[in-house]
């Protein structure tokens, strides 16, 4: 097995190898970094496996929760968010420790300083509430936003998360709605940022739903990521929302998850270079 990887199911897109093995290559560490697809069913045989054999991995969809429940040690944006993307293990003597990290959160906090400029948002809408929406909210929250839309499909595990939210933040406003296009219509009038964090080709079918109304500044920020700007992502720079690709908070929170593993300054222009390598600059416009 390789020293690093990221595991995901199905795991059909990611980029996360192709900067971090950029980023090993630039400080000289002969490590390397694979995506390793893990069914959920063979999720915690990879973890007992992966702990005997590997310094660590990132995590995608589907298993940052499951991951979360595995870790022996959790950091404080895991436990705030009750997801893992980023594992490591430390091994003393015959025993082995398994720590969590979630690095998404600070991630979507350093793009929005990096594109948008932001230092606090006060209300904010997010569209899913998978691991990443999890990670994303906790930065929020701690950042100091005080009311926070979750768009869900499934109501009930939006409502969860936000109960679980609720409990660790008193003085915050939660309001849970449905994934449907008059929803979230009302929701953005109300909030500074949106964030998207279901995939693009679910994405793509709320695309009629900016208009230039609710642009100005607005922020659009997009976990979904791929090697062109998404149809929701377009849409709202088309219309002058602020926007923050995916590419931009994969890129900070693949090096923050790089100073996890390596305790090692990140090279991110190195991560930079090879993202545009592959995708090109358009990630880097605003």
């Amino acid at each position: 097995m390789p020293e690093l990887a990221v595991i995901g199911w199905p795991l059909d897109k990611t980029f996360s190898p192709l900067m971090q093995n950029a980023a090993l290559k630039s400080v000289g560490l002969l490590w390397k970094y694979e995506a390793i697809p893990v069914p959920p069913e063979y999720l915690k045989e990879f973890f007992s496996k992966a702990s005997e054999e590997m310094r660590g991995f990132n995590v995608t969809m589907p298993h940052k929760r499951l991951v979360y429940e595995l870790c022996t040690e959790k950091d404080n944006f895991a436990r705030i968010s009750g997801a893992v993307n980023t594992v490591v293990f430390k091994r003393k003597g015959k025993k082995i420790e398994s720590f969590g990290y979630n690095t998404d959160g600070p991630g979507l906090l350093k793009s929005l300083r990096e594109k948008a400029k932001a230092k606090r948002i006060d209300s904010a809408l997010f569209l899913g509430a998978g691991g990443a929406a999890a990670g994303g909210i906790a930065a929020l929250l701690t950042s100091g936003t005080k009311r926070i839309y979750i768009a869900n499909r499934t109501l009930k595990k939006a409502k969860e998360l936000a109960e679980n939210f609720r409990k660790k933040f008193d003085g915050a406003e939660f309001k849970v709605i449905a994934l449907e296009k008059v929803e979230i219509c009302d929701a953005l009038k109300e909030v500074e940022l949106i964030v998207n964090c279901i995939p693009e080709e679910k994405a793509a079918d709320f695309e009629e739903i900016f208009e230039k109304r609710d642009a100005p500044g607005k922020i659009f920020c997009d976990f979904s990521y791929g090697e062109k700007p998404g149809r929701l992502y377009s849409k709202a720079k088309e219309l002058g929302f602020v926007t923050v690709s995916g590419v931009e908070i994969l890129l900070w929170q693949g090096a923050y998850a790089f100073e996890i593993f390596t305790e090692r300054e990140c090279p991110v222009d190195s991560m930079k270079k090879a993202l545009v390598e592959k995708v090109g600059s358009w990630w880097l416009e605003c």
